[in-house]
């Protein structure tokens, strides 16, 4: 049994098929669960799925600023313990050429910059947890380029995978860990709508596990890497990706 129970964890980027997992695993353990969110409406769905779990799970609004969230968090459980980022959809490959300024800016705007910026203003609360985590989520493509991916996810993925070995070091002597997951081959999401999303089935025949990867195998990683029993493992990249980046 892994020790979650009446410690907080804020999570951007939960109102996915992936996150949903996470939160799932999280909360039946006890963990309370916010989630930081623009889409209140699919929040607000997980929020009642799970009302009845022994953690509570609830939803705050990414408009507001990191430290109002961080201290109405506070306020509310009395600790911030453990920050979750897994935020930026992925996209269906393309030409390299085909990748604007624009796009390249707004990936690392979304899976290196945000992510940044609530960590530091998460790091008064996480001083004062006595097992304090940090779990950022990149894209499988980052352990070798994998092609099967757009190239803008992976060089954004890049600058996550670099963010939590920089962090992992200059925190570790605040008993603070950061660890990094770097999943590919998994559900989507979100169901694809355009053709510029990524769809997981295009690379299933690819998995050598042989069937892509749930929501629950995601949430089942994230429940050990937050939980106590996790404090001398930081500074690591889990490859969660059944197969597809061996090496």
């Amino acid at each position: 049994m892994l020790t979650l129970k009446n410690r907080t964890c804020v999570f951007a980027g939960a109102s996915g098929q992936i996150g949903r997992g996470a939160v799932k695993a999280l909360a039946e353990q006890g963990m309370n669960v916010v989630m930081i969110t623009h889409n209140p409406a699919k929040a607000g769905e997980i929020v009642n799925e799970m009302k009845d779990f022994p953690g509570q799970v609830i939803a705050m609004s990414n408009e507001d600023s990191n430290e109002e969230l961080f201290s109405r968090i506070y306020s509310v459980f009395g600790s911030a313990d453990v920050v979750v980022s897994s935020t930026g959809g992925l996209l269906s490959v393309v030409r390299p050429e085909d990748i604007s300024d624009a796009l390249l800016n707004e990936k690392l705007s979304h899976q290196v910059t945000e992510p940044y910026n609530m960590v530091r203003a998460a790091l008064p609360y996480l001083d004062k947890s006595m097992a304090p985590r940090i779990i950022f989520v990149a894209n499988g493509g980052v352990l070798d380029g994998y092609a099967g991916e757009n190239i803008a996810d992976s060089i954004a993925g890049g600058g996550v995978v670099s963010m939590t070995y920089a962090l992992a070091r200059v925190l570790a002597h605040r008993g603070i860990t950061v660890n990094c997951i770097a999943r590919s081959g998994m559900v989507n999401d979100h169901s694809p709508e355009f053709a510029t999303d990524f769809d997981v089935v295009g690379i299933a025949r690819d998995i050598p596990l042989g069937h892509i990867g749930t929501r629950d195998e995601f949430g089942a990683l994230v429940q050990y890497i937050a939980s106590e029993e996790a404090g001398f493992v930081t500074g690591h990249v889990f490859n969660l990706t059944g197969g597809l980046h061996i090496g």
